[in-house]
């Protein structure tokens, strides 16, 4: 997540499967965001986790 310019930092909380995400609006969008947790294999709201990142996940973080 902080590869995309604009992210501050983030929090994950493992209970609740959600992340925090603290960022720079000048410098990134929120469209942008849910496209890179896309990437790594999960949901992000309307954006559905890319297939292949999913797969790559390891068993205990697939839903």
């Amino acid at each position: 997540m902080l590869k995309i310019k604009g992210i501050k930092m983030y929090e994950l909380d493992d209970k609740a499967m959600t992340f925090t995400i603290y960022y720079n609006s000048k410098k990134t969008t929120l469209q942008t965001i849910k496209e890179g947790i896309s990437k790594l294999g999960y949901d992000a709201d309307e954006v559905k986790a890319d297939p292949k990142a999913y797969e790559s996940l390891d068993g205990c973080c697939k839903a």
